[in-house]
């Protein structure tokens, strides 16, 4: 019975980690470059049940001990793009990320959003410098700016920089926040850059509700459960004491 309260609670922190997961993909819907993620998890070791009472002990069967979370996967499919017209506005094509110079450190971004500060350097909307692959931030001019396919920044005529696009180990790519991820380079992207464009989030609203609402019943199941066996359990402990 105490074991019964065990694989049930073990549904609920399960069920309770998926509910997380959506709620931070339904959040980040309008997110740009946004990817989905979801959860993974995994049956704890099964028992093998023989019966000790008859002879040979013949098998009963297998007993579940319930389930765990192992983590939560990001699911990097390429998002829808779409044009804005702003030729400050990137979007990248296969896998790959923009390198950001952050306060903490090297960053990496999938939202293009970007614009000229004060002095002429490239930045994200939160102010960093965009990287070249030279390591330093891209600096421009006011006025038209031209990017290739490949990253080369362009003012007229003249080749201002080359964005640095890094692939980034997909086991160890870790979310912050500010749209910004951390990871292990593994070398040079080859996505391609498309301009006048911004990478939409990959989050389906209507598929992460209907997720939702299974995982809420789901929830509910094991909650219902738990409270079956507390409620044998003490009826067990009161009729014991009664019978004593």
């Amino acid at each position: 019975m105490i074991r019964g309260l065990y694989i049930a609670a073990t549904g609920l922190l399960a069920e309770s980690a998926r509910q997380d997961a959506v709620a931070n993909n339904l959040a980040n819907a309008t997110t740009t470059g946004f990817k989905r993620s979801e959860t993974t998890a995994s049956p704890f070791d099964e028992m093998l049940l023989s019966s000790m009472g008859m002879p040979g002990t013949p098998t009963i069967g297998k007993m579940e001990m319930g389930t765990q979370v192992n983590g939560i996967a990001r699911i990097d499919t390429q998002g829808p793009l779409r044009f804005t017209g702003n030729h400050l506005d990137l979007a990248l094509i296969g896998t790959g990320q923009f390198t950001i110079d952050a306060p903490n450190g090297r960053r990496y971004t999938r939202d293009g959003s970007f614009s000229l500060d004060a002095t002429g350097k490239l930045v994200t909307k939160e102010g960093y410098p965009v990287l070249g692959t030279d390591g330093g931030p891209i600096t421009l001019a006011q006025g038209e700016v031209k990017i290739a396919a490949d990253g080369t920044v362009s003012q007229a005529g003249e080749v201002r920089g080359k964005l640095q696009l890094t692939d980034l180990a997909p086991a160890s790519i870790s979310a912050e926040s500010e749209s910004l991820l951390t990871g292990t380079p593994t070398g040079t992207a080859k996505a391609t850059v498309r301009q006048d464009h911004l990478e939409s989030s990959t989050v389906n609203v209507v598929s992460e509700m209907v997720e939702l609402i299974r995982v809420m019943r789901s929830f509910e199941s094991n909650q219902k459960s738990v409270n079956a066996q507390d409620e044998a359990l003490q009826a067990s402990v009161t009729r014991v004491g009664a019978v004593g």
